[in-house]
Protein backbone atom coordinates (compact mmCIF):
# COMPACT_ATOMS: atom_id res chain seq x y z
CA UNK A 1 0.00 0.00 0.00
CA UNK A 2 3.17 2.16 0.73
CA UNK A 3 3.93 1.79 -2.72
CA UNK A 4 0.90 3.54 -4.21
CA UNK A 5 0.17 6.26 -1.79
CA UNK A 6 4.17 7.10 -3.05
CA UNK A 7 3.19 7.12 -6.29
CA UNK A 8 0.11 9.42 -5.95
CA UNK A 9 2.07 11.52 -3.78
CA UNK A 10 5.05 11.96 -6.09
CA UNK A 11 3.01 13.21 -9.01
CA UNK A 12 1.34 15.77 -6.83
CA UNK A 13 4.21 17.13 -5.89
CA UNK A 14 5.53 16.72 -9.54
CA UNK A 15 2.44 18.77 -10.63
CA UNK A 16 3.62 21.34 -7.94
CA UNK A 17 6.86 21.63 -8.99
CA UNK A 18 5.73 22.26 -12.42
CA UNK A 19 3.48 25.09 -11.41
CA UNK A 20 5.59 26.83 -9.67
CA UNK A 21 8.32 26.48 -12.27
CA UNK A 22 5.37 28.15 -14.62
CA UNK A 23 4.95 30.78 -11.92
CA UNK A 24 8.56 32.08 -12.17
CA UNK A 25 8.71 31.74 -15.97
CA UNK A 26 5.79 34.27 -15.74
CA UNK A 27 7.44 36.17 -12.99
CA UNK A 28 10.41 36.61 -14.94
CA UNK A 29 9.10 37.30 -17.82
CA UNK A 30 6.80 40.44 -15.88
CA UNK A 31 10.32 41.88 -14.42
CA UNK A 32 11.64 42.01 -18.19
CA UNK A 33 8.42 43.78 -19.42
CA UNK A 34 8.70 46.36 -15.95
CA UNK A 35 12.60 47.09 -16.82
CA UNK A 36 11.73 47.80 -20.33
CA UNK A 37 8.99 50.37 -18.94
CA UNK A 38 11.33 51.93 -17.17
CA UNK A 39 13.87 52.38 -19.20
CA UNK A 40 10.95 53.53 -21.71
CA UNK A 41 10.18 56.10 -18.90
CA UNK A 42 13.77 57.10 -18.23
CA UNK A 43 14.41 58.27 -22.20
CA UNK A 44 10.87 60.26 -22.00
CA UNK A 45 11.94 62.05 -18.39
CA UNK A 46 14.83 63.50 -20.22
CA UNK A 47 12.71 65.61 -22.18
CA UNK A 48 10.33 66.93 -18.87
CA UNK A 49 11.51 69.06 -16.45
CA UNK A 50 11.42 67.60 -13.26
CA UNK A 51 8.61 70.30 -11.31
CA UNK A 52 6.95 69.77 -14.13
CA UNK A 53 3.64 68.32 -13.95
CA UNK A 54 4.79 65.43 -16.24
CA UNK A 55 7.91 64.91 -15.21
CA UNK A 56 6.40 64.21 -11.44
CA UNK A 57 4.05 62.05 -12.97
CA UNK A 58 6.57 59.46 -14.59
CA UNK A 59 8.69 59.99 -11.29
CA UNK A 60 5.62 58.39 -9.42
CA UNK A 61 5.59 55.98 -12.35
CA UNK A 62 9.00 54.82 -11.99
CA UNK A 63 8.51 54.54 -8.26
CA UNK A 64 5.54 52.35 -8.39
CA UNK A 65 7.35 50.31 -11.30
CA UNK A 66 10.07 50.25 -8.89
CA UNK A 67 7.63 48.69 -6.26
CA UNK A 68 6.07 46.42 -8.41
CA UNK A 69 9.44 45.14 -9.24
CA UNK A 70 10.54 44.41 -5.64
CA UNK A 71 7.24 42.58 -4.93
CA UNK A 72 8.24 40.20 -7.54
CA UNK A 73 11.10 39.76 -6.17
CA UNK A 74 9.80 38.55 -3.49
CA UNK A 75 7.70 36.95 -4.46
CA UNK A 76 10.27 34.95 -6.47
CA UNK A 77 12.22 34.25 -3.75
CA UNK A 78 9.16 32.81 -1.94
CA UNK A 79 8.71 30.79 -4.99
CA UNK A 80 12.10 29.39 -5.15
CA UNK A 81 12.23 28.19 -1.42
CA UNK A 82 9.17 26.40 -2.38
CA UNK A 83 10.81 24.64 -4.49
CA UNK A 84 13.24 23.58 -2.90
CA UNK A 85 11.37 22.30 -0.50
CA UNK A 86 9.19 20.35 -3.18
CA UNK A 87 12.85 18.84 -4.58
CA UNK A 88 14.19 17.53 -1.48
CA UNK A 89 10.41 15.95 -0.71
CA UNK A 90 10.34 14.75 -4.28
CA UNK A 91 13.85 12.86 -3.99
CA UNK A 92 12.45 11.63 0.09
CA UNK A 93 9.36 9.91 -1.70
CA UNK A 94 11.24 8.25 -4.36
CA UNK A 95 13.27 6.72 -2.01
CA UNK A 96 10.48 5.78 -0.23
CA UNK A 97 8.75 4.05 -3.45
CA UNK A 98 12.28 2.41 -4.22
CA UNK A 99 12.40 0.66 -0.74
CA UNK A 100 9.17 -0.54 -0.66
CA UNK A 101 9.75 -2.17 -4.37
CA UNK A 102 12.74 -3.50 -2.74
CA UNK A 103 11.01 -5.12 0.43
CA UNK A 104 8.38 -6.31 -1.66
CA UNK A 105 10.63 -8.00 -4.22
CA UNK A 106 13.28 -9.39 -2.19
CA UNK A 107 12.83 -13.19 -0.90
CA UNK A 108 14.27 -14.92 1.98
CA UNK A 109 17.27 -17.25 0.78
CA UNK A 110 17.23 -19.53 4.02
CA UNK A 111 14.23 -21.47 2.53
CA UNK A 112 10.68 -21.61 2.07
Amino acid sequence: MGYCIGIIRLRELQKQRHNIEWQLTLITQAKGVAANSVNDLMQVGTDYDDNSVMGKRLQQRKYQLKVYEEELDARKAALEQRLKAIETEIQSCQQMIQANIQSSFSYSVGGR
